[in-house]
């Protein structure tokens, strides 16, 4: 499955920020695991969903873009993370958080 894309011409000032609690709690309790390799380390993967892409004028939108898309899906993990920002003419910075979401196997006790 491809997840991609965001709200187009929605600004900083527009934009519902609530939407992201849930991706913030996940990210900051450990619920997901983002990393800029191939994998997680010590973790085998059980199921990959695909890219996940989000953009935004903020980049904490883009980023907990990424991390809500992902959770949607299922996913547990982002593994090769990258973000980039792209300048616009008119001043405005645009920028996207991209990985691929995947489930990963549940730690053996």
């Amino acid at each position: 499955m491809v997840l991609f894309g965001t709200r187009k011409n929605v600004r900083e000032s527009g934009e519902d920020e609530s939407r992201f609690e849930p991706a913030r709690e996940a990210y900051f309790s450990g619920k997901i695991k983002i990393v800029t390799i191939d994998g997680v380390p010590g973790r085998e993967v059980k199921y990959v969903f695909g890219l996940v892409v989000a953009r935004g004028y903020n980049p904490d939108n883009a980023f907990f873009g990424l991390v809500s898309r992902a959770l949607e899906a299922g996913a547990d993990a982002i593994v090769g993370y990258r973000e980039s920002v792209a300048f616009h003419p008119e001043g405005d910075k645009h920028y996207s958080c991209y990985g691929t979401a995947m489930m990963l196997e549940p730690l053996k006790r």
